[in-house]
């Protein structure tokens, strides 16, 4: 299956010459090639879906398209968009009434495309002009590509920004002429699309104060699970035998829906690898239907990533290609339409060691922060002097702000408690959760603990009261504790794949790294070739932190060369075309 088999994409008309008609006729024409089928048309809009398309697509009021789900609060979504006089009113009441997985279009009163993109990221949104032609698209068939920027092209320096941070990823794709439209954020396509934020990490943090009790937390949790597994009447589940997808299988169970789902564990051959037995205990407490696989030590080819480069962005959340396959042909097995995971649970609940927390406690609770047992505390929990942890927290507040591009959760942090700000960096990367892989093409990716609503809780806790009692993920073992194995709530360490995927790295050398010497980023110069040849050296890559980059930069390097052939076929076609 291809990326673009599960997309859709949105079509505004204004004012066109005979130069965009054609376009439109052989983009339409190009469409219904890939399987591709319009849906509806509304004021001058037209909605496409490909074949695999799950999501909905309905009108909203008089004007808007609803492409996927909206869960209001309170008021329908069509009277929040009856109510509100501008596009920048329209956002806000919308991402304020409302949460769920969806992307919001309509044409504004000036005439211009008006795209909504939902808080929590699930559904990608790119827009761009095409002559007379307005679109919003996520993954838009080869067939089609007539429908594309005129000028498009790589961007090599976004692409070389991503070499050195691959979370940059998920903000803007390296293909010149597009413009992603990032998580709360609203877009306006006339000319040079305008970007505005509606909904932003820090936003919440100053806005709201969410309830830091344990029952709050899970009663917000269990919501989101129920809502985002209820319209999928078969699923398959991670288990890892973490704290985090315990926790979404058990509210999953909690909900009624267990006879819904199976669940998966895979563990390696490694001692650390091999977590069967929390994720057995947590199978057992809730009476949910486990299977164990066997994570084989399987050497990576440029092959197998090739279908890795097909989507508008790197896919980088399918490195590891025989776990991607393996949960991809369990989909289609099962006929299940979406994959649960507990992935973000990590950022949601505050799982890293971080020091800072006694800042973000100092700047909350005033002189009363002055409090050197909790200092020890978070010392033995960070692995810190607690004089390190006393000079943080009576040290000035504020950090240098960061230099070189950042993603636009980022931008209006800097006045926030550093360990906050820290929580919402994480956040960031995990918006990498939401991308492409094969497992993405074969179902659903459900991720409730990165829905706008839990978000949103966590945001408005302080960081402190997430670890409740000075240990990671504090409140959440709380909040779950009486649904899950002592195992699991009492458990210290964490599984640690590390030596599987060096292993894997090891065993893929001799494909990755002639592919990558001779590649693309070498030869735009994104990579240095002398540093790289000592970089990918055997002794180096099992000692060196993050051993993983090669396959990040093999993905990289085959979408490269996937852009760069089509891109071309494209500008030879289009004179015919």
């Amino acid at each position: 299956m291809r990326p673009s088999d599960r997309g859709y994409m949105v079509i505004q008309w204004d004012r066109m010459d005979s130069m965009d008609w054609a376009v439109l006729a052989a983009g339409r024409c190009g469409l219904g090639q890939a399987g591709w089928r319009s849906v509806l048309a509304l004021d001058g809009l037209e909605v496409f879906v490909g074949p695999g398309r799950t999501l909905r697509v309905r009108q909203i009021h008089r004007c808007c398209i609803l492409i996927g789900e909206y869960r209001p609060h309170g008021q329908a979504l069509s009277a929040l968009v009856g109510g509100s006089r501008t596009p920048r009113q329209l956002a806000r009441a919308a991402v304020d009434g409302g949460w769920g997985r969806y992307v919001l279009v309509w044409r504004a009163d000036a005439g211009e495309l008006a795209v909504l993109r939902d808080p929590g990221g699930a559904v990608d949104c790119m827009v761009w002009n095409r002559g007379g032609l307005r679109l919003a698209a996520d993954q838009p068939p080869p067939e089609a590509d007539i429908l594309l920027p005129d000028n498009l092209a790589i961007d090599w320096e976004g692409l070389g920004e991503i070499v050195d941070q691959p979370a940059l990823v998920s903000d803007q794709p390296p293909l010149r002429g597009l413009t992603a439209v990032a998580p709360g954020e609203f877009a306006l396509v006339a000319g040079h699309p305008l970007r505005e934020a509606a909904w932003t990490p820090a936003e919440v943090w100053r806005k709201r104060r969410s309830d830091p009790s344990p029952g709050a937390l899970r009663s917000v949790v269990d919501a989101a699970v129920a809502a985002e597994t209820g319209g999928h009447e078969r699923l398959v589940g991670e288990m890892s035998g973490g704290l985090d997808s315990a926790i979404v299988s058990s509210s999953l169970a909690a909900s009624g829906g267990a006879g819904r789902a199976r669940f998966i564990n895979y563990y390696g051959d490694w001692v650390e690898g091999d977590e069967r037995v929390y994720a057995e205990a947590n199978a057992r407490k809730n009476r949910l239907s486990l299977e164990t696989a066997r994570k084989p030590v399987a050497a990576i080819t440029p092959d197998l990533l090739a279908p890795l480069g097909w989507g508008l962005r790197p896919a980088l959340h399918g490195v590891d290609t025989a776990y991607d396959r393996d949960m991809a042909d369990r989909l289609k097995a099962a006929r299940a339409t979406g994959l649960l995971t507990g992935q973000g649970g990590d950022a949601v609940f505050f799982q890293a060691p971080d020091a800072r927390v006694v800042v973000d406690r100092r700047r909350r609770r005033g002189w009363r922060g002055f409090e050197p047992g909790y200092w020890a505390e978070v010392g033995r929990w960070t692995r810190h002097s607690v004089w390190s942890v006393a000079g943080l927290a009576l040290g000035p507040w504020h950090s240098p702000r960061a230099t070189g591009r950042r993603h636009p959760w980022l931008e209006d942090c800097d006045d926030l408690p550093p360990a906050k700000r820290g929580q919402i960096l994480r956040l960031v990367n995990c918006q990498l959760f939401h991308g492409d892989c094969l497992r993405a093409r074969a179902a659903d990716l459900v991720h409730p603990l990165l829905s706008q609503s839990v978000m949103e809780h966590v945001l408005g806790v302080p960081s402190d009261l997430l670890l409740a009692g000075v240990r990671d993920r504090g409140l959440a073992r709380l909040a779950f504790a009486d649904r899950l194995p002592d195992l699991i709530t009492r458990r210290r360490d964490k599984g640690d794949l590390s030596a599987f995927y060096g292993q894997v790295v090891l065993s893929s050398l001799p494909s990755l790294r002639p592919f990558l010497l001779e590649g693309r980023l070498v030869e735009q110069g994104l990579l240095d070739r002398a540093g790289l040849e000592q970089d990918l050296a055997p002794d180096r890559l099992m000692w060196a932190p993050g051993g993983n980059r090669p396959l990040l930069l093999a993905v990289l390097e085959v979408w490269a060369r996937h852009w760069d052939e089509r891109i071309g076929r494209r500008n030879r076609a289009e004179p015919r075309a």
